[in-house]
């Protein structure tokens, strides 16, 4: 009768060096992939950078070109308050009424600088203003930020300080003067030069030499007072403008150095 051999169920046990290689096989592939995957991650992050960076230049370029209209147009438009404010308060007729009627009418206008900061306020949101490695740079934006929150607050009280002239300009001027010098054109856009520099593309002057309806010192003064407060406003305005100019130089400048996006 044929006899079967059982095998040995009592393996000899692998020497402790095999298993420490087996761990140190497996450790390394594991450290492998996650240094790869890291190292992928940061290309990303350094290319998002990148991206983000040229975008935020581009921004400031735009930024740069605006102010460069708005902050002389701002000053301009302190000495049409000044000449207006000449006008009303002469006791009598005014020489030139025409011109007085027209700065009245384009005094309630509310033509503002819009920032152009899409690219950053973007970055805040989703939280990837962290990819910006170069603290200088963050902090730069940070303050353009800051000084562009503050000129929309003023905007805000600039706005408040124009509704409260309406009534006096109503009461002092002829509205009917006011209306026959609206142009109606539905096809011309104005550009931001000629929205910087209030253009006379819809507001024009009236002919003649019309007069204030009332000479009331009261009234005159109120509103001399309120014209006074909006000229004030707007030199507010023109110095933070100022003053976000020369923090987009300075980005820029930055940004072109550190990222090397000369010709970008």
């Amino acid at each position: 009768m044929e006899v079967h051999h059982h095998p040995d169920l009592h393996h000899k046990p692998k020497p402790w060096k095999e298993y420490l290689l087996e761990y140190l096989m497996i450790f390394l592939a594991v450290m492998t992939g996650f240094f790869a995957e890291s190292y992928r991650e940061h290309l990303s992050e350094r290319s998002k950078e990148h991206e983000y960076m040229v975008n935020i230049k581009k921004d400031l370029v735009k930024e740069a070109k605006n102010l460069d209209l708005w902050i002389p147009s701002t000053f301009v438009r302190v000495r049409k308050f000044d000449t207006l404010i000449s006008y009303i308060q002469t006791n009598g007729p005014v020489a030139n009424g025409s011109n007085m009627y027209y700065l009245a009418r384009i005094s309630t206008r509310n033509a503002v600088f819009e920032p152009s900061d899409n690219t950053i306020l973007e970055m805040k949101s989703s939280g990837n203003l962290r990819l910006i490695r170069h603290r200088e740079i963050i902090n730069n934006l940070m303050d353009m930020e800051r000084l562009l929150e503050q000129y929309r607050n003023l905007l805000d009280v600039e706005g408040k300080e124009d509704i409260l002239s309406y009534p006096l300009l109503g009461e002092l001027f002829d509205a009917t003067i006011f209306d026959r010098m609206l142009k109606i054109n539905m096809t011309h856009i104005l550009s931001e030069q000629e929205y910087a520099s209030l253009s006379l593309n819809f507001i024009s002057k009236p002919p003649g030499n019309p007069q204030l309806l009332s000479h009331d010192k009261e009234k005159i003064n109120l509103l001399i007072y309120y014209l006074h407060q909006r000229k004030a406003s707007f030199l507010g305005a023109a110095r933070m403008m100022l003053s976000i100019r020369a923090l987009v130089t300075q980005i820029i400048k930055q940004i072109d150095e550190e990222y090397k996006l000369n010709d970008e």
